[in-house]
């Protein structure tokens, strides 16, 4: 049986998007893709950055044009500090600014070994990418935001960074420095306008992450989502224009757990085993 689908959003919902300016680092493909065209929808112009997957980076973009604004693709290493400053000199000058960074970027799965078994340079790698990038992408972007006015900064996060997930760690760990740099920058930033939140999205079927960790995890996860289905790349999608949004201007420096009741209800499939699927 085919778990249900979230519906697509062709009605824009937040009219305070129409006509802004959105970085999203890693959006070719699954998370990244959708939220990209959720921000399109909605109306903001959109820079699709990929690191090798031109095609589909490039088939990103056409999408977003399909909606009606400004897209275009652009290559650049996340984790290389050179290429993010090519990368955020033409995205705030010659095109034509930035109001929305969305750190989706990621890296870490395609080496899965327990935390006492991790090699350092795969580490290293997977800190460059998941840490230092969204570090350095908003250091970089801070400037061309405080030029518009203001702006919003979103970071994707993951359960790994809050509870333990066998063969995760290099992920896990970056991704729970990176909440730490969450709540340092939105801190900091709140003052100059700028807003810095995160989403923490479930397990997420349809997702990148999904295709490179462990076969049938999506089936196993499934039974024990009290919302009936997993998360999909359109509603960590609809979290990320919420944040981005004007609706919320008080939420700053937290994040969105988005997993349908997972953790929650976590202890119910231990207590009581017949509730949670085979």
């Amino acid at each position: 049986m085919t778990a249900p689908q979230p519906p697509e959003r062709d009605v824009p919902l937040y009219p305070s998007l129409a006509g802004k300016r959105a970085v999203v680092l890693g959006g070719s493909r699954g998370i990244g893709r959708a939220i990209a065209l959720r921000l399109a929808r909605e109306g903001a112009h959109v820079l699709v950055n990929y690191a090798r997957s031109t095609e589909a980076a490039e088939g990103t973009a056409v999408d977003c044009r399909a909606l009606g604004v400004e897209a275009e693709a652009q290559q650049a290493d996340v984790g290389d500090g050179d290429e993010l400053a090519r990368l955020f000199a033409y995205a705030g000058g010659p095109w034509g600014g930035i109001d929305i960074l969305v750190n989706n970027a990621a890296r870490g799965l395609e080496r899965p070994r327990p935390a006492i078994e991790q090699r350092p340079k795969h580490l290293r790698r997977t800190m460059d990418v998941n840490v230092f990038g969204p570090w350095t992408a908003t250091q970089l972007a801070v400037p061309y935001m405080e030029a518009r006015g203001g702006g919003a900064v979103v970071n994707l996060l993951s359960p790994g960074a809050f509870h333990y997930m066998p063969d995760y760690s290099a992920v896990g760990v970056s991704k729970a420095a990176l909440a730490s740099l969450n709540m340092y920058l939105a801190v900091e930033l709140a003052p100059r306008g700028i807003r810095v939140n995160a989403v923490s999205a479930g397990w997420v079927e349809g997702s990148e992450g999904e295709h490179s960790y462990r076969a049938e995890t999506s089936d196993r996860v499934r039974p024990h989502v009290p919302a009936g289905r997993n998360v999909h790349p359109e509603d960590v999608a609809a979290a990320v224009a919420w944040l981005c949004s004007d609706e919320i201007p008080m939420l700053i420096g937290q994040t969105v757990h988005l997993d349908g009741g997972f953790e929650a209800a976590s202890w119910l499939a231990i207590l009581e085993p017949q509730s949670g699927g085979d």
